[in-house]
């Protein structure tokens, strides 16, 4: 998904997999352009200056290149703030049935927090995280619901890894957490 602030030409994405029933990448991303903004869901907590411009869907099958659609969105952001900068970003922890680290993922949520909801020691208020629970909780349930259930993918384990596993199929997100902690990405930050 990708995110565009107003006044700043560099996006953000969000990206996660899906084990969708549908075959047309562009339907896929559809699906889930309308899984995050619908009321409630993923925009509605972002700052309003916000854009999510379109949703690039790769779809994998084996042994061949990926099939890629992209859809093109006119969602916006739902809350008016004063965001922090986009290399600030809330964590969200994926978890599915599976243990261990496979059995673990996370996201970085951009423009999802305001400076007056954090502390000093970058821990964001309690009243701030409920909303972006609940609407975390909705766009996974959204998302399922059109059939395109949000999944943990898996690549092999790196050459020298003393204790390798196996990747298996890819493991269905059960439920997302919002870390009480604010985040960073380097990678966000202009250069």
């Amino acid at each position: 998904m990708q995110l565009v602030l107003t006044g700043l030409n560099r996006p953000a994405y969000i990206t996660f997999g899906v084990d969708p029933t549908d075959t047309d990448p562009t339907l896929i991303g559809g699906a889930i352009n309308t899984a995050a903004t619908t009321a409630g869901s993923l925009m509605s907590i972002l700052d309003n200056g916000v854009s999510l411009r379109q949703v690039r869907v790769s779809l994998g099958t084996d042994g061949v290149e990926d099939v890629v659609g992209i859809f093109t969105s006119s969602g916006t952001g739902g809350v008016t703030k004063s965001s922090l900068p986009p290399n600030c970003a809330v964590l969200v922890h994926k978890l599915s049935a599976r243990g261990g680290r496979r059995g673990r993922g996370r996201m970085f949520l951009p423009w999802a927090m305001d400076e007056g909801s954090v502390d000093e020691a970058g821990i964001i208020t309690p009243a701030a995280v409920t909303p972006i629970q609940t609407a975390m909780n909705l766009f996974r349930t959204n998302l399922s619901s059109g059939g395109n259930p949000m999944v943990l993918l898996h690549e092999p384990s790196a050459p020298g890894t003393a204790h390798p596993s196996t990747p298996g199929a890819p493991n269905v997100v059960t439920s997302m957490i919002v870390d009480p902690l604010i985040s960073t990405q380097r990678r966000r930050l202009g250069r």
